[in-house]
């Protein structure tokens, strides 16, 4: 297991921010991810945006996982990232917040 990429990101305001990473399709990652900066009292969540994956040479399907923001009571246990994703060509992390400070970090490990 070895760091394949790791990434920052952080907002004011009722923004979001993404971040794509390219992955090999022949390779398993861990992609993990979590809030590590909070200014004020909105909410914020980091998680998976969109999944790209490889089924055969020429056929690369992407899946949207960008759904509105869930109320917060509802959303506490889905708050970071830890998923395993495999035959993927590259995975987008999202940073959504309602309003003020909001920094999160992560890391994707190769773990083939």
């Amino acid at each position: 297991m070895f760091v394949n990429w790791t990434y920052w990101m952080w907002t004011r305001g009722r923004f979001s921010v993404t971040v794509t990473m390219g992955l090999s399709p022949t390779r398993r990652y861990l992609v993990t991810g979590a809030l590590v900066g909070k200014e004020g009292g909105d909410y914020g969540q980091v998680y998976i945006s969109t999944v790209c994956t490889q089924l055969s040479p020429d056929q690369v399907l992407c899946g949207v996982r960008d759904f509105p923001l869930p109320a917060p009571g509802d959303a506490i246990p889905n708050l970071g990232i830890t998923e395993i994703v495999q035959n993927a060509t590259r995975v987008t992390v999202r940073l959504n917040a309602t309003g003020g400070l909001h920094r999160a970090e992560g890391t994707i490990f190769d773990i083939t």
